[in-house]
């Protein structure tokens, strides 16, 4: 087998929390899982055969050597939490980066992002080829996943507002992790226009990532939602929670959700049996404006309609599908008085507007090889917008220093 054939979307350091007992075992080579397609339960699968696809991320090596170098440090912050029990708020530059990587990498992940194009193309085709012949069609990028992981980086400077938790799971239920492991919910975006909740850049976003079957990461946005946690440790003593997020693992899954060994048969069979969402890979959207005004009207229209007579421009919004359910934790409440960005806009509601548009600045000079993230908060202080960016930014500056200092030396 060539080096680096074999490249992981779910790094084997993560799995292994899932596979054995690692008091007994640290390195063991088989982990449990239950395929969703056959409904089947594998109790001794292969642990390097899972979560991989030869040269996913392309035969000349550099995605994957460099996300080898990352994953050897995300290894150890994970380490570090579970060893503790706790969470280091200077490390959170970095565990944002470990989120948005993981969360773009996977299969799934590929997928979506070939599902929008796939419909995004066809419907700039329309007219142009013969609808039929569209419709046999399959649009796909060779490299979307190094796309995906590409434009995710660049990006990930928009989860630096979210706050962060580790969420310990002192139930007999332990957690599962999917091969598509990173949730994304908004139980307020839910709450108050289900229609406009999808997004990264939503007020309401909740972010979360099992580590072990006893503890995952939570990220959530601090001007929506008032937790109880001392530290940011959240303590779950409720096996109907741990079970909750058991779900979002299973209603977010691709294909495989791998088990701890203690994981329960009642547990499983309880899993199992929640129905999982059906439709296609990507949420699409069109909206018209007819008149004269901003205003657009959402239609029911895919790729292949024709534009309503009259229409002087079109919104089109492409998105991964919503999940059914949200993260819910009886430590996290929605505040009273929620602090959000609102014109009305389909764009709205956001977190904080000032700082998306200064991200996605950066981010094109990024995917332009004109800078690296590592100078992205110089950039920031001296962009003419950021006096205007929300008073969350001073505490993270602060944290993101103290973290570089701290590797310095």
């Amino acid at each position: 087998m060539a080096d680096n054939k074999r490249q992981h979307y779910v790094p084997k350091s993560t799995l292994r929390y899932f596979a054995l007992d690692l008091t007994s075992n640290p390195k063991p080579r088989q982990i449990r899982l239950v395929n969703i397609a056959s409904q089947k339960v594998i109790p001794s699968a292969s642990l390097k055969e899972q979560c991989y696809r030869d040269y996913f991320y392309g035969k000349n090596l550099a995605t994957e050597k460099a996300l080898g170098d990352m994953e050897g440090y995300f290894a150890n912050l994970i380490r570090k939490m579970s060893t503790t029990g706790s969470i280091d708020e200077r490390d959170g530059w970095h565990l944002i980066h470990m989120v948005a990587l993981q969360k773009a990498r996977t299969l799934r992940a590929e997928e979506e992002y070939n599902s929008m194009a796939d419909r995004m193309m066809k419907l700039l085709m329309y007219n142009r080829i013969d609808e039929k012949a569209l419709r046999s069609l399959k649009i796909g990028l060779k490299d979307a996943a190094n796309q995906n992981v590409a434009f995710a980086l660049a990006m990930s400077p928009l989860l630096l507002d979210l706050k962060r938790f580790l969420v310990v799971n002192e139930t007999a239920t332990p957690f599962v992790i999917a091969d598509n492991p990173v949730v994304s919910t908004n139980w307020f975006g839910r709450k108050k226009d289900p229609n406009r909740m999808a997004g990264m850049t939503r007020a309401g976003l909740q972010i979360c990532l099992p580590l072990s079957p006893k503890f995952a990461l939570l990220l959530h946005d601090s001007n929506v939602y008032v937790s109880d946690a001392k530290n940011n440790i959240i303590t779950i003593r409720r096996r109907e929670e741990a079970s909750a997020l058991n779900e979002l693992q299973w209603l977010n899954a691709h294909k495989n959700v791998y088990l701890p060994p203690t994981f329960s048969q009642d547990d499983l069979e309880a899993m199992m049996a929640i129905e999982r969402p059906t439709g296609p890979l990507a949420g699409f959207t069109r909206a018209e404006r007819v008149g004269d005004d901003d205003s657009f009207l959402v239609t029911d229209k895919d790729e292949f309609a024709a534009p309503t007579d009259g229409v002087k421009s079109e919104l089109v919004i492409v998105s991964a599908p919503v999940l059914p359910k949200d993260v819910r934790l009886r430590a996290v409440k929605i505040r009273n008085k929620p602090q959000y960005f609102d014109d009305g806009s389909a764009g709205s509601f956001q977190r904080d507007p000032v700082w998306e548009e200064i991200v996605r600045q950066y981010a094109e000079r990024v995917r332009r090889k004109e800078a690296t993230l590592s100078n992205f908060m110089g950039y920031v202080s001296n962009h003419p917008l950021e006096p205007q960016i929300g008073p969350w930014l001073k505490r993270a500056s602060r944290r993101v220093d103290r973290q570089r200092l701290r590797e310095a030396s």
